[in-house]
Formats: structure tokens, sequence, C-alpha cells
């Protein structure tokens, strides 16, 4: 019997999954317990039931690989369904890297929509991060992103499809910063954009773009009446969480500045020792920096590495 939608709305992220190996629900049973997700396994009898009921409660769809699993897609497509979804990858004849968690459209054709990704290691935790890259794609998602089936391209490049994708969207990243505060926050970080990704030349660009946030927080932090400091502190600190930037490298920022006020202050006869104090403006982004992550990782991740 199909589950009502009264078990479907609760306040974690739904995982609705259509899995045909016993072994694998039970993994991923294991896995995904706890107080931030709610799981939900479907044959494939009740599946389209479900998730057409579920549709605005669904945040992401745990699909295996199967022989039937184009007939499910298809349905989904012809109902302009679209959800964050993870496509497991165990059929024999695919070639994958076990550790592979690879977004669709880069390496392998995507079968569902082009922000799928495909976790390819039945037996490993990274279902996590497979499941939080899911989402953070389709949220990126374009209303003309290409469906492989093009018999129902036209369902999807209808004007009504892309008022309900861009309500599928808000409604998952409203849902997000709702119940999980930073947590929504977390999903919206690209990859793409983090500091390592960047070439030589963007990261010395970013760099010297960090120098001068910090020099203009460490010379407003003790200034009376400014503040507008605390504001600065809050934008520098979420542009070094999307950055996903080592803090080594926020050290060496600081340690820089420090070295060359101490010389300045030194060619003017100052006593350096004043400099001492911005120790606080470090430990105050730090702090900042250190919740913001605290916040963001999500609790059965931070019990795995407990």
């Amino acid at each position: 019997m199909a589950p009502s939608l009264a078990q479907v709305a609760r306040p974690q992220l739904f995982i609705c999954t259509l899995l045909s190996s016993e072994s694998l629900v039970d993994h991923l049973s294991q896995i995904l317990e706890g107080d931030r997700y709610r799981l939900l396994h479907t044959n494939p009898d009740d599946f389209l039931t479900i998730v057409k009921q579920g549709k605005h409660h669904i945040d992401c769809l745990i699909l295996e690989e199967t022989a039937s699993l184009p007939q499910r897609i298809g349905q989904l497509h012809r109902d302009a369904i679209l959800l964050p979804a993870v496509i497991v990858t165990t059929l024999p004849e695919q070639n994958y890297q076990a550790e592979d968690i690879t977004p669709a459209g880069q390496k392998l054709d995507s079968c569902y929509h082009v922000a799928e990704v495909r976790w390819a290691d039945p037996t490993g935790p990274q279902i996590l991060e497979a499941i939080e890259q899911s989402i953070s794609q389709f949220l990126q998602l374009s209303k003309t992103c290409p469906i492989p089936d093009p018999k129902v391209a036209k369902v999807f490049a209808s004007e009504d499809f892309a008022v309900t994708l861009a309500s599928q969207q808000q409604r998952l990243s409203q849902k997000l910063k709702e119940r999980l505060g930073y947590l929504g926050v977390y999903y919206k970080r690209n990859p793409r954009q983090f500091f390592h990704q960047l070439s030589e030349d963007e990261k010395q660009e970013y760099l010297l773009s960090l120098k001068q946030t910090y020099q203009k927080i460490i010379l407003n932090y003790f200034r009376a009446g400014h503040t507008s400091v605390n504001q600065q502190i809050d934008e520098f600190v979420a542009t070094l969480f999307f950055s996903d930037i080592s803090i080594l490298k926020i050290l060496e920022i600081h340690m820089e500045l420090m070295s060359s006020l101490t010389k300045q202050l030194k060619l003017e006869g100052r006593d350096e020792a004043i400099l001492l104090d911005y120790r606080l403006t470090l430990i105050d982004i730090m702090a900042h920096l250190c919740e913001m992550y605290r916040r963001s990782i999500p609790k059965a991740e931070k019990n795995r590495s407990q």
C-alpha cells in the first residue's frame, strides 16, 4: 500500500528511493538514519503515485539504474516532474570507477536531467556527498536544460514548466533555509568556484581582494561608531565559506598585514605592541567561520567522522 502524504510531510530532508536491491535498501537505511533524513523506499508499482503526491515535499530521489528505470523516468518526464536525483549505477555493463560521483552531462549521459548525480559505489558512504551535490546542482538548473527524451521536450519548453521548475527550486531553497539554517547555504556552494579549482591568475586576484577587504576590517575594527564592521565581517566570512579556502591562507593574510603595519609603525616611531589587539579580529573571523561550518555540516556526516 502506498504511504500517505501525512507520512511524507516531515521537517527533515525527505529522500524517496526506487531500489531493486534489498542490500542497498538496508545500506542506505543505515547511512541515512537519524533526525536529518526522512527516508521512504518505494516499489515500481507505488513509485509514480508517491512522487506525484509528494513532489512538493520530496527533496531528492535515489534511483537504481535498472532495465526498467528509463520507463519510470519517462513517466516523470511526461508529468513534467523534475527533482534532485542520484542515480545508483549498479548495472554490470557499466564500467565506472567505484569512487566516482559524477555530475551528469560531464562524463556520462543523463537519463533524467543534466543536474542528476551518479553514485557508482553502492557499498560506500559517499551517498551523503551525492545527495548534497544533486541538490546543489538542481538549485542551479536552468529552465532551458536539455531533456534526454526528445518526445517530451516540448513539455519542458513550455512556460508552465518554467514556472514549475522555478517554484520547485524556490521551495527547496526556502525549505533548506527554514529547516536547516546554515545547511541551506551549504548546498548553494559551487565546487567549481572553490579556491583550489581556480587558475593561478584567478587565485592571485582573489587573494588580493581578500587582503584588501581584511585590511579594511582591521582598520575599522576598533573605531568607535563604525557599525558597518560587523556586516563587513559577515560578508568576508561568507566569501571564505563559499570559496572553501584554507584557514592557513587567512592566517597568512593576517600575518602579512601585521608585518606591514609593524614596519610602518616603526618608521613612525610608534609602539607596535598595539597590533596585538588585532588578534581579536582574527579570532572573531575564525569563530564566525567555524560556526558557519559547524552548523552547515550534516549531522549524519558529523557522527560518521567522530
